[in-house]
């Protein structure tokens, strides 16, 4: 990478965190006239994009930055981040796997255990957090754990009274 396209890179994340969009975008198109193939200055460019609301560039920056480097697992992980908050879970679940397979990390287990209680996998989900624990013993695994347990638990608890409650009628 170019000292002066990693520069720009660099300053374009610094905008994105300051909530500074429009001109984070300035300086990674800046990076991409210097290198119309830096994967980076394109995931960063996707990120920037899906803050605006351009969700269908965005993935479509993300998508140029895995053609480039099929391995840029932030891009991957960007890229499921965005079919899962558009609603296409099975899509963001296939993304996580990948990730996961490819070296991801605790978190990537914890982002696909989210996917799969909203698909209403519980068990799998489950296994997901107690895999992520295992790598990293964040205790916010265990809050999540315990929730969704919790959570199996209401729903079993509210099949069973409304199995009580056709039992009595009948």
């Amino acid at each position: 990478m170019h000292t002066k396209e990693k520069i720009l890179i660099h300053k374009g994340i610094d905008m994105v965190k300051r909530g500074m969009y429009e001109k984070a975008l300035e300086y990674y198109d800046r990076a991409l006239e210097i290198n119309p193939n830096s994967s980076d200055a394109l995931n960063n460019k996707g990120v920037a994009l899906y803050r605006l609301d351009r969700v269908d560039e965005a993935l479509d920056c993300y998508s140029r930055a895995l053609e480039i480097d099929p391995d840029n697992l932030d891009a991957m992980r960007n890229m499921a981040f965005v079919h899962r908050a558009l609603g296409d879970l099975e899509k963001a679940l296939e993304l996580y796997e990948t990730v996961i397979d490819r070296g991801g990390d605790a978190y990537d287990l914890e982002a696909k255990a989210t996917v799969l209680v909203a698909l209403g996998r519980f068990q799998e989900a489950i296994e997901c957090i107690g895999r992520a624990y295992e790598m990293t013993p964040d205790p916010r695994f265990e809050v999540e754990m315990a929730a969704i347990i919790g959570k199996v638990q209401a729903m079993e608890d509210l099949a069973q009274e409304g199995n009580g409650s056709e039992q009595s009628e009948g």
